[in-house]
């Protein structure tokens, strides 16, 4: 179903701007709830300076808290390669470009965003009736035909992306406001 996926990649990636009264409040059992997520990105990147394609792979934590009064915050830690490759967003939610953006979708949350180049990442957070449990899904997109590019986590070099596979998806839920402790 390659052009279903597509279909979607492109829909995320044009997804206009909410007004702050327009999207769904949140639903009472995700008020005060922390959510720790991670994930390993297997990856080849293609150096646009040199042309040399090469293997990676980079490990990524969110941890999210969604206030009594339905706000989003949210810690984006990123590793490539050794604690030396290290890159960390924290902010509330649509706060920056850089951030990821989260909303409320039914009984889940999701967040997207856009790279510094093209392309983009979504994040859905699924969660159980009771948000004693939740599940996690991340998806790279790019616009059209136009290839995924960014600039590297920490050396900034014009990176392209070739193949990208994401792994070892955890997801957990806690009570209580995780940044608060």
């Amino acid at each position: 179903m390659p052009g279903w996926t597509t279909r979607l990649i492109v829909a995320l990636l044009v997804l206009p701007v909410l007004p702050p009264g327009s999207v769904s409040a949140a639903p009472a059992p995700l008020r005060g709830i922390s959510v720790d997520l991670s994930w390993t990105d297997s990856r080849t990147e293609k150096f646009l300076d040199t042309g040399e394609e090469k293997p990676g792979h980079q490990t990524s934590q969110v941890l999210l808290y969604i206030s009594e009064q339905g706000r989003f915050f949210s810690r984006f830690n990123r590793v490539a390669k050794g604690n030396n490759n290290r890159l960390v967003n924290a902010a509330v939610s649509g706060e920056g470009k850089s951030v990821l953006n989260w909303r409320f979708e039914g009984r889940s949350v999701a967040a997207d965003q856009k790279f510094a180049g093209s392309g983009a990442r979504r994040i859905v957070v699924s969660f159980s009736d009771d948000a004693s449990s939740c599940s996690l899904r991340v998806v790279h997109g790019k616009e059209g035909s136009a290839p995924i590019r960014y600039p590297g986590l920490t050396s900034h070099r014009p990176i392209e992306l070739v193949r990208i596979e994401v792994t070892n998806t955890s997801c957990q839920v806690r009570q209580g406001n995780a940044f608060g402790q």
